[in-house]
């Protein structure tokens, strides 16, 4: 549960009593658990970075291109830094680094070979040097946007397609959520269509639908759906997406 070279780190460990941010947190001279070193930066333990950071078009850098972190739009659930409040296993979904995840009905075909519905992660599964084996292992090493392991930047912005070499497919199968358009092995179909295809045909980003960490929603989903308007497999309020 903690990489060995974290051995004897300390870390903090959040009290989560529900869903959102934590409460409380407790120092630990040794952390148990990888996430509790990231916490001591990465969670409202301490003071969190307030600027707009840049994304990732497909092609170039695009300011503000993160825009769910501060976006107020009723329609778009505001992401946020404090990974402590994403990772929270009380949430509605979050990636398993804390806990396994709850949705625990993912076919097994929509995970590449190693990943499955039980898995858990080390934050540093994502956030990685790419050139490890000639650069160095390390979290803050990494060439791409948002320190990230991958051999392609994660496009936030949308308008362009998915492509496999972004962190998603290196657990998540990219013919199962991009190529295959008659798959089963995604539970977000119409009838025998793979509408993770449709979307992705149509120029829709991963983090244009969901939340990277987690999300009060199910499926890491960041909009209130209950305020969306859904025509042709996309919702109508473009200036709300990324």
């Amino acid at each position: 549960m903690l990489q060995q070279v974290m051995n004897f780190v300390s870390g903090v460990d959040p009290g989560w009593p529900g869903a959102g941010s934590p409460s409380s947190y407790t120092w630990l001279p040794q952390a148990n658990r990888e996430y509790q070193v990231c916490f001591k930066c990465h969670s409202s333990y301490t003071t969190l970075p307030t600027y707009s950071p840049d994304g990732w078009s497909g092609t170039s850098l695009v300011a503000n291109g993160l825009r769910k972190l501060t976006n107020n739009a009723a329609t778009q659930i505001q992401d946020s830094r404090d990974l402590a409040q994403e990772f929270n296993p009380n949430n509605a979904s979050f990636h398993p680094v804390s806990a396994q995840g709850r949705n625990q009905s993912i076919p097994n075909a929509s995970f590449v070979n190693g990943w499955s519905q039980t898995s858990l992660v080390y934050c540093s599964d994502c956030h990685n040097n790419p050139n490890s084996a000639s650069q160095g292992v390390g979290p803050h090493g990494s060439p791409l946007l948002h320190i990230l392991k991958g051999s392609a930047n994660y496009t936030t912005v949308d308008g362009r397609p998915p492509v496999s070499g972004e962190l998603c497919f290196a657990c998540h199968s990219y013919a199962t959520y991009v190529t295959n358009e008659s798959t089963t092995a995604t539970n977000f179909r119409k009838g025998g269509d793979n509408l993770h295809r449709k979307h992705a045909s149509e120029d829709t980003t991963c983090y244009a639908c969901h939340d990277t960490h987690g999300s009060e929603q199910l499926h890491l989903i960041n909009f209130d759906v209950s305020a969306m308007t859904i025509l042709d497999g996309r919702d109508t309020h473009a200036s709300t997406r990324p």
